[in-house]
């Protein structure tokens, strides 16, 4: 009995002290960057947007940052800091909504003082979108790594994956050999090919029958705009004024405009996109961008992987644009702007890229 006693009482203290040194570990190298910035020297393994872009806008040091959908996943940091003279970090999330986005701008601008600019690109595919719509579930999420409870921590901090990756990233193997950067978190730029070819291979354009007539903007589709760009944009930019807004509509090939036009929302999208403008630049620290008149990107197949996904080339020529404030619409400009987008595309020759 005596030595069964000492063997559980030993088993039991070789557990405690093997999590707690495990729990340690995760705590100490922290590769989600829930606690803590990585630590200076260490490669960390820049993969799982959803369980690292929380941490990075809490615990990172930057004055700017890169935000959206996986339409901006192919920037570079690098090309924006050498712009606008930043310290930048980007934090895409694929297949993320207005409020998803919305929700970690937010978080960013709760915990970062110094936060000074945001360059957020809007998809044209979620315009009509409900405020409140994302396309992961909550329960989908690793919600203990968002919230402010230390007590579910426990999920995160014993975490097989954490555990390993604290490790890899400690020594230095594996992907935690590779330096990471936020050039290359996300950026999606090298694993594609490029161009017509791959483009139609995904657009069966003969499938579309043409509509008789273009569709229009409803007033109910109105209302939803409404709610949606004022939950998820402006009234964050409201909410910090000292922060600006650089807000682009993320730019689609021009054989997604081809669909538009085929499935008769073309017209009602280019009106969605000025009824949005309107309301945007109502705010005076939100400035507006939009590049359907930048021929040399939208008509040029070698730019995208799909109908709507450009790659680091684009990236680099918006960030461009940007800070040169070509394609900034403001109150003067944007109702000429949007007819003379309604004269081109609807007068332009789809047939002629195919």
């Amino acid at each position: 009995m005596k030595k069964s006693k000492i063997f559980f009482i030993i088993f039991i203290a070789v557990f405690v002290i093997s999590a707690a040194l495990l729990g340690s570990l995760v705590v100490y190298v922290d590769p989600y960057f829930h606690y803590h910035a990585p630590i200076a020297g260490k490669n960390y393994i820049m993969k799982e947007q959803r369980y690292l872009n929380d941490g990075i806008v809490k615990n990172f040091d930057y004055d700017a940052a890169i935000v959206g959908s996986s339409m901006t996943e192919c920037f570079r940091t690098s090309v924006m800091d050498s712009l606008f003279g930043t310290k930048g970090v980007k934090v895409p999330f694929s297949g993320g909504s207005y409020k998803e986005v919305g929700d970690l701008t937010k978080v960013a601008c709760e915990n970062n003082k110094n936060l000074k600019m945001v360059i957020r690109g809007l998809d044209c595919n979620r315009f009509f979108n409900d405020k409140d719509e994302r396309d992961y579930e909550e329960d989908s999420y690793p919600t203990y790594l968002y919230d402010n409870k230390r007590l579910n921590d426990v999920k995160y901090i014993f975490s097989k994956n954490a555990i390993i990756d604290s490790m890899l990233i400690l020594i230095g193997r594996g992907e935690a050999s590779h330096p990471s950067s936020f050039d290359t978190y996300s950026n999606w730029n090298s694993d594609y090919p490029f161009g017509k070819d791959v483009i139609l291979a995904s657009y069966n354009r003969d499938s579309v029958i043409p509509a008789e007539k273009q569709n229009l903007l409803t007033d109910e589709e109105k209302a939803k705009i409404d709610g949606n760009i004022k939950q998820n944009v402006t009234d964050i930019a409201d909410a910090y004024p000292d922060v600006d807004f650089y807000i682009y509509y993320t730019p689609y090939s021009i054989y997604y405009l081809d669909f538009y036009l085929r499935s008769g929302d073309l017209k009602k999208q280019i009106d969605a996109e000025k009824y949005i403008t309107s309301l945007l630049l109502e705010h005076e620290n939100i400035h507006v961008y939009s590049f359907y008149m930048k021929h040399e990107l939208i008509e040029d197949p070698d730019n995208y992987k799909d109908l709507a996904h450009h790659g680091q080339a684009a990236s680099d020529m918006i960030l461009e644009w940007i800070h040169e404030k070509e394609g900034e619409l403001n109150k003067d400009n944007y109702e000429e702007y949007y007819e003379a987008l309604n004269e081109y595309y609807f007068s332009f020759d789809f047939d002629s890229m195919f």
